[in-house]
């Protein structure tokens, strides 16, 4: 029998300090028009991040993604995926562009591991590989560097 459980969730904003960290100067997220550019898009609900990830292109990865949700019936399904997931809390997209794909991957994994920093836990949505033995140790100490020196933790 599922238990309700209070967690905390970063804002898409509350992103916003690990990125400007990452490309040495403030940043924001964007919505539309998606580029054809490398970066990180965020998947959130109520400004509340769900699902971060990375791209080679955001344009097609995410238009993929919206084809997905569209196409997808979240009564028909009973497995809980990421499009699940973003279908059944009527998420929507924000990114930043990155110079290469490389530097879309790090800051991904850096952006996850800030969450993780700042409230226990990674955002509530896996990503479609989960994310298992994904190289994240770098990441991890990047954001706990980031978390000292911003709150002397």
């Amino acid at each position: 029998m599922p238990v309700p459980l209070s967690v905390q969730i970063l804002t898409v904003d509350e992103l916003l300090p690990a990125a400007a960290e990452h490309f040495g100067s403030e940043c924001t997220f964007r919505t539309e028009p998606l580029p054809m550019a490398p970066g990180v898009y965020v998947w959130s609900t109520d400004r509340r991040v769900l699902y971060i990830g990375s791209a080679k292109s955001l344009a097609a990865r995410v238009g993929d993604e919206k084809g997905w949700i569209a196409g997808y019936a979240p009564d028909d399904y009973w497995e809980v995926s990421v499009v699940h997931m973003l279908t059944v809390y009527s998420a929507t997209v924000q990114w930043i562009a990155t110079a290469d794909h490389e530097g879309a991957v790090l800051l991904e994994r850096r952006l996850i591991e800030w969450h993780r920093a700042c409230v226990g836990m990674a955002p509530l949505v896996v990503g479609w590989e989960a994310k298992e033995g994904s190289p994240r140790k770098a990441a991890e100490q990047w954001a706990q560097r980031l978390w000292i020196r911003k709150f002397g933790q």
